[in-house]
């Protein structure tokens, strides 16, 4: 990871309460991106379905064998949360363009039923993309 450290000095004794300086760190590239994906079936189940982490794993393993081969299912995913049909994953940010090439166009079959991905968003930092995804939350109820 590349960064930038800058010391601040401190613009007056009377505003410094403390002798510590303070800094501004500039994160330049990150190590990991994050990406929430859905877990598409069709023909969909009566009941909302619940994905584990054994069937995301071996879907996007498939996923990536199926698009990029050997090399592909070498990428290393972290599965962070599961919840539903959706998963948050984190990969390294320099295999993310090949990630999203490859569950984009993934079509697998699971029990009679085909399987594919929906991208709900992509950051390279957790909390844009935990902020994106829980935005209407914060407004529900509003004004009620």
């Amino acid at each position: 990871m590349e960064a930038e450290i800058i010391d601040i000095s401190p613009q007056s004794k009377k505003r410094q309460k403390s002798s510590q300086s303070l800094q501004r760190i500039t994160i330049k590239g990150p190590e990991y991106s994050y990406s929430h994906l859905e877990m598409i079936f069709d023909p969909p189940f009566d009941s909302p379905a619940v994905v584990d982490a054994i069937t995301w794993r071996t879907t996007l393993t498939n996923s990536l064998m199926q698009c990029l081969g050997v090399v592909g299912a070498a990428i290393r995913i972290d599965l962070l949360h599961i919840e539903g049909r959706e998963a948050v994953l984190r990969l390294p940010t320099t295999d993310m363009v090949k990630f999203g090439a490859a569950v984009s166009g993934f079509v697998g079959t699971s029990e009679g039923r085909n399987i594919g991905f929906k991208t709900l968003g992509n950051s390279a930092f957790l909390m844009g993309l935990i902020g994106k995804a829980r935005e209407e939350d914060i407004w529900d109820g509003f004004g009620n």
